[in-house]
């Protein structure tokens, strides 16, 4: 298994991403997108499995966030981040080669609406939509706070003021300690220049998930105890995807990748074995 690390620039707006290349033949494309808080470091516990099954996996960043955070002085949208990590995906395939190859596209929290604007954009470059602890625009078009002003910054101010209050928020999100490591690099990803004012405009804009054209295979997976789910989230997500496969990790939160990554794998690669 070996990894590269690699940033684009579209417009100049920078996208920073990982090419992990399986061991075995490649037989699957999968895309992990972080949320905000993560960084391709978080999915690791997943990657020596997926390897042996042949998986190259494109670990990326959201734009807008971690590395390239600075650089995006404007709001932006699910279907402006959907253009550029396209835009990744196409010079993965080039590196690698294989035109008109079929992706499973996975995301973590506010990435997941940017996967399905990606599948709802280019539906003939999609295996399969993997959505793990999603966190969509409420009814899927709005904000992700949609009737609680401030709730946002309230959010940010006492739980992102410093790194203990933070650690103590991923514990309660987690609902379990995850390794003082691992927080750290969510802090620092967080704490990079334009981190948290950008996690701002993306939890207080506006945004909208596309209307899915045809039918994709999509999974969900979340935890049974993450306190930052919607009570109606399974309801949500069937409105925008009728087909979509639920399943809930009971004593997970909302870091399941950290805290539940055996059975986060089990799902992963019996999905793989489903949808080919």
């Amino acid at each position: 298994m070996s990894r590269e690390s690699l940033s684009l620039t579209f417009r100049g707006l920078p996208v920073h991403f990982s090419i992990v290349r399986p061991e075995a033949h490649l037989r699957h494309r999968l895309l992990f997108l972080c949320s905000p808080l993560l960084t391709g470091f978080h999915w690791r516990k997943l990657l020596p499995e997926l390897s042996e099954l042949g998986c190259l996996c494109v670990l990326a960043e959201l734009p807008g966030f971690g590395q390239g955070a600075a650089a995006y002085a404007h709001p932006h949208d699910s279907a402006t981040r959907a253009r550029l990590i396209w835009g990744v995906l196409d010079e993965v395939d080039a590196r690698v080669g294989g035109q008109n190859a079929l992706w499973h596209l996975a995301a973590h929290g506010c990435a997941c609406s940017t996967v399905m604007a990606m599948s709802a954009a280019q539906p003939d470059s999609v295996q399969s939509l993997i959505e793990i602890s999603p966190l969509i625009p409420a009814g899927g078009r709005g904000r992700y706070f949609a009737g609680r002003k401030g709730a946002a910054a309230h959010l940010l101010e006492q739980s992102f003021s410093c790194p203990s209050a933070f650690s103590a928020f991923v514990e309660r999100a987690a609902r379990r300690p995850v390794p003082d490591y691992s927080v750290e690099r969510m802090w620092a990803n967080l704490s990079r220049p334009g981190g948290r004012g950008a996690l701002l405009r993306l939890l207080e804009g506006e945004d909208a998930v596309p209307p899915q054209r045809g039918f994709c295979p999509a999974m969900a997976i979340w935890g049974g105890s993450d306190p930052l789910m919607p009570a109606d989230a399974r309801e949500q997500l069937a409105a925008l995807q009728p087909e979509v496969e639920a399943h809930i990790i009971r004593a997970a939160g909302h870091f399941p990748m950290e805290t539940h990554s055996r059975a986060l794998r089990d799902y992963l690669r019996g999905w793989l074995k489903y949808v080919g």
